[in-house]
């Protein structure tokens, strides 16, 4: 199939430099593009003489040289004065019949003796495709579909197969017209039908571009195979798409299939104690009034317990098309074939009171790695431990394992609770600002993530720990892709649900972690393994190199070492504070006045009037935050005007909201508090 891009133009001021450059001539800044060239290119319509712009200033008498294709107009002229601009119409000198874009010459410019190089042009076709040129259409005769194309031509005549009915609408204003596909059969087969394609005469001459129409079989699976737990009683599910009535058939003792509409639901019977995946045998799919119209699935049951699941729950409807976009990334990953027999199930928020289980697996028959739903999930509000707790066991039941990571992708507000006590309430009023105040986001700030959404849709961080432990289990790590989520309160309050946390200080953008990049590093060893450090260099490293917003902090904390630094922190707390610190010197990582969140380290090193205690906690503090990484500067949507960058001069990868004033009531109810005082 050919293909072909159209590359928008946008404003440059420079291009590649001059050939010569001494005393005498032209130096690069003598020549500035303004508009219509960009990334070095000239884009020309497909169309005999359709014209383009371009503009430039130029200090110098110019002329434009070695351009064939095409003709500028003007070619040559004097150099400008003050805010003059001089605008050239190059112009196509014949039509791009073909199906892609081609490049015609180089357009270079003289002043005085320097020849500045490094532009091209190229034309587009005169038929070209913005979202591709492939249009499927559904099995019944009469199903409609429709396609945009663009041409400056007014004169476009479709040129189709026998079984492909096509209208063109008329131009608008910005050359797209509407071509109208229907199809005058069925297709009552279980493959696609290939229909044909429709052309393009323009002028009376034929294109090279054409649209590729194919009619959908009569029954679509979405998936390939359906695999099943290990255990018995382990539920899958296959959905069916057609337009006709379907039926199904199976002769296994193996499972049991029953339905809901087009979803079927296959039961395993009985475990699968063996070391390898096994096949329990297939269910036909076929057309209730034509029989020799079907297809097969093959049931497949996993063996024992995978070496690892990881479960990913993104809560809240906010940062919807972030997590679409999370997920993805983590399918990039899946795509070089790094799972091995570790199982990756995603929770998605679909509404306020609806999710669905996801699993995520490479397909080794169709050679790449897909989505598949497992089932549906209720949410009733407001969103409690309880609910939590139903959702990880949901997740827990579908994919059993020797042990279990959790990623949980949200917006994030660390350890204040949703609901605050009236002392809270009382604080900010006696610092006369209101809670909304406080959290109030720049409104032209860029996104980033809170745990849920607003109230009825969010959850404490103690009620995600009592969920944890409500299921009988401790994970290996949690990975918060949520703001804020690297304080001590928090960790503290997940010591027995994790044995390691992966949380930032700060906010986290709105495209959250970069999961083609640390995908990997979470199936190491054949997916049996993880290198959290490399999770964390690895989200740093593209927020500093690849992002548009270059903000990333993050640290790992070792849970098991919470309890020593609880008990350092007590002792530091005995030791007084020093006379002369200040709360305004300590690091902190958002921009809201008053701050709620500081450095753990910093305060301590500041603030400890005792300096044996102090580097006694650090001791304990640096065994307990294992990995640490950021950026030169952290982005806060939080504060007023137009300040989102902030230094960090300070880094110990944790922080705490001890000496926040208006947090004071709540935060003396955490767990971490009352250990530490």
């Amino acid at each position: 199939m050919k293909r072909f891009y159209i590359i928008v133009a946008l404003t440059v001021i420079l291009f590649s430099g001059c050939i010569k450059s001494n005393e005498g001539t032209a130096k690069v800044d003598d020549l500035v593009l303004m508009s219509g060239i960009s990334n070095h290119k000239l884009i020309l319509d497909g169309t005999e003489g359709v014209s383009s712009t371009f503009t430039f200033k130029a200090n110098y008498d110019w002329r434009i040289i070695d351009y064939k294709g095409f003709a500028c107009e003007p070619s040559s002229g004097p150099k400008t004065t003050g805010d003059e601009i001089v605008t050239v119409t190059a112009t196509p000198l014949q039509s791009n019949n073909t199906a892609d874009t081609l490049r015609l010459s180089d357009l270079n410019f003289k002043l005085l003796s320097t020849r500045f190089v490094g532009i091209s042009a190229y034309q587009l076709p005169q038929v070209r495709f913005p979202k591709g040129n492939i249009v499927y259409l559904n099995a019944m005769s009469g199903s409609t579909s429709s396609i945009i194309i663009v041409s400056s031509s007014e004169d476009i005549e479709l040129v189709t197969s026998e079984e492909i009915i096509a209208s063109l609408s008329e131009k608008n204003s910005k050359n797209e017209y509407t071509v109208t596909i229907t199809t005058n059969s069925a297709n009552t087969s279980a493959t696609n039908k290939d229909l044909g394609t429709i052309g393009f005469k323009i002028n009376g001459v034929m294109q090279e571009s054409q649209i590729e129409v194919v009619q959908i079989s009569a029954i679509v699976l979405d998936r390939s195979e359906v695999i099943l737990p290990s255990k018995g009683g382990g539920e899958n599910i296959f959905e069916v798409e057609s337009e006709f009535e379907v039926e199904t058939s199976s002769i296994s003792e193996e499972f049991i299939l029953s339905r809901n509409g087009n979803t079927f639901t296959v039961t395993a019977m009985r475990g699968n104690d063996g070391s390898d995946m096994t096949s329990l045998g297939s269910i036909e799919v076929f057309l209730k009034d034509a029989p020799d119209c079907k297809t097969s699935i093959e049931v497949k049951q996993r063996s024992g317990k995978a070496p690892q699941t990881i479960i990913v729950h993104f809560i809240g409807t906010a940062l919807q098309y972030y997590f679409n976009n999370n997920i993805s990334r983590m399918l990039d990953a899946l795509n070089g074939d790094i799972q091995g027999d570790a199982q990756i199930v995603v929770i998605t928020t679909d509404s306020t009171n609806d999710a669905t289980l996801y699993e995520l697996r490479y397909d080794a028959v169709l050679g790449k790695a897909v989505q598949e739903k497992v089932k549906e999930l209720s949410l009733p509000t407001p969103y409690d431990s309880a609910l939590f707790e139903a959702n990880l066991r949901a997740a827990l039941e579908f994919a059993p394992a020797e042990k279990y990571a959790l990623v949980i992708g949200s917006h994030g507000l660390a350890w204040v609770p949703k609901i605050s006590s009236s002392g809270y309430s009382l604080a900010l009023k006696r610092l006369g600002i209101s809670n909304e105040q406080l959290w109030k986001r720049n409104p032209n700030a860029e996104i980033t993530r809170h745990i849920g959404d607003r109230e009825p849709t969010r959850y404490d961080v103690t009620e995600i720990a009592t969920a944890i432990e409500a299921n009988n289990i401790k994970f290996d790590y949690i990975l918060f892709d949520a703001c804020f989520m690297g304080n001590v309160e928090s960790a503290y309050e997940l010591r027995n649900a994790t044995d390691y946390i992966v949380g930032s200080p700060c906010e986290v953008m709105g495209a959250g972690f970069p999961y083609a990049r640390i995908t990997p590093y979470m199936l190491t060893d054949g997916g049996t393994s993880y290198n959290l450090d490399k999770i964390c260099s690895e989200y740093v490293e593209y927020y500093r190199t690849e992002a548009t917003i270059s903000s990333a902090c993050v640290g790992v904390i070792h849970t098991a070492e919470l309890e020593a630094l609880a008990t350092e922190m007590k002792a530091v707390n005995k030791a007084g504070v020093k006379d002369v610190f200040s709360l305004d010197n300590v690091q902190y990582y958002e921009g809201q006045n008053p701050h709620s969140f500081y450095d753990l380290g910093d305060m301590v090193e500041q603030s400890c009037a005792d300096a044996t205690t102090a580097a006694a906690f650090k001791a304990q503090l640096d065994k307990t935050v294992t990995s640490r990484y950021h950026t030169e500067q952290f982005y806060s949507a939080y504060g007023s005007g137009n300040k989102y960058y902030h230094d960090i001069n300070y880094y110990s990868g944790i922080t705490t909201s001890a000496m926040v004033e208006h947090y004071s009531t709540d935060w003396q109810q955490t767990a971490w508090y009352k250990a530490t005082h």
